[in-house]
């Protein structure tokens, strides 16, 4: 039988720290050592008039999705839903302070919406303090891990060998489940 490497879509920021970078290339070493080859849209292929379409057909053309969520914009001190009141025929309609946090990029959210609609294999890993809204809201359909540190290269090592590397294996589990059903090997 061929050793065949499994194509999952990485959706990330681009990394703007050394820290980032070296999570990033961490994370791809990882992946590659368990048969887990990730391919992205890279920004200088963005175009605003083709991006939807070449990320839709790079995701159709994975079995999974990878979503790392760095922060890329801080706040300081803020408010979401500025006057909002309380209402109960909403969810969390009322004003909320949001101080200390980071918000992922947009592509993140819209990658991710691409993965569920092809029914494909979900692992989020959020960076600490990140603001947990859209595809980043824990789910039983995803496997989600939370709170990275990027302060050092020994907290994202940390990071790797106590916490990331068994919820690896289990978003592995789900993503071999759908590569073999489409592939069509016997499970």
């Amino acid at each position: 039988m061929e050793n065949k490497n499994i194509r999952v879509f990485l959706s990330r920021p681009n990394p703007f720290t050394k820290e980032q970078q070296y999570f990033l290339e961490k994370l791809k070493i990882l992946l590659k050592k368990i048969g887990v080859e990730t391919i992205t849209l890279q920004a200088k292929d963005y175009s605003p008039y083709e991006s939807l379409t070449v990320l839709n057909e790079m995701i159709k053309r994975s079995y999974g999705m990878v979503i790392l969520a760095f922060g890329h914009t801080y706040i300081e001190t803020g408010v979401l839903k500025k006057g909002a009141v309380k209402q109960d025929n909403f969810f969390e309609s009322e004003e909320k302070i949001l101080s200390g946090k980071w918000i992922t990029s947009s592509f993140c959210q819209i990658e991710g919406a691409m993965a569920i609609s092809n029914n494909i294999p979900i692992l989020i890993i959020k960076q600490e303090n990140l603001k947990s809204d859209g595809i980043l809201k824990d789910d039983e359909n995803f496997v989600s891990v939370s709170g990275f540190s990027i302060d050092s290269t020994n907290k994202i090592d940390d990071f790797f060998e106590k916490i990331l590397s068994k919820e690896i294996c289990q978003w592995k589990k789900k993503l071999e489940k759908k590569f073999n059903k489409i592939e069509g090997k016997i499970i």
